[in-house]
């Protein structure tokens, strides 16, 4: 029973310091913030409710909640936001095979991606490698790990599986 305990509370010591340590690490210079629901009035009009952060008599309000309220887009492209009209992408053949590439990790030598057609405002990707059956004939086949959809305006990916 002693050695039971004894266990106990050298675990709870332990790991007590640790997280202490990793809290201790992982923190900047801390502040006192109140987090709190407000309802979001457009032209006297309640749109929405939303957690908002007050910290040195600033009221912080995700732009998603606004933009929400006001009945508008919006977008974070390349470190830049936008509200309200969000500029077209035009995704090239090329960059949408590398975001493919990118967001699933086919970057080995033996995959073959590639832009197999185009389908409304979409560019199908087509990822396979090909496989040799036969040294001496050549004779092979593909095998397919996927088809995706990339929006040539958005540049969001989809699976077609």
């Amino acid at each position: 029973m002693k050695d039971k305990l004894k266990g106990l509370v050298i675990g709870i010591l332990i790991g007590s310091t640790i997280t202490g340590a990793t809290a201790f690490a992982a923190s900047g210079t801390s502040v006192k913030a109140v987090i709190q629901k407000i309802n979001l009035y457009v032209d006297g009009t309640k749109k929405t409710t939303a957690n908002v952060i007050t910290y040195n008599n600033t009221t912080y309000v995700p732009v998603r909640s606004m933009s929400s309220a006001l009945g508008q887009n919006v977008a974070l492209r390349d470190n830049n936001l936008y509200i309200g009209k969000i500029p077209k992408l035009n995704i090239t053949e090329k960059e949408a095979v590398k975001l493919v590439k990118n967001k699933y990790g086919y970057n080995s030598s033996y995959l073959i991606v590639e832009v197999d057609n185009e389908v409304d405002n979409q560019y199908v990707v087509h990822v396979y490698e090909i496989v040799i059956d036969d040294e001496k004939t050549g004779e092979g086949h593909t095998a397919t790990y996927g088809w995706y959809y990339v929006d040539k305006s958005s540049g969001k990916i989809s699976s077609m599986f």
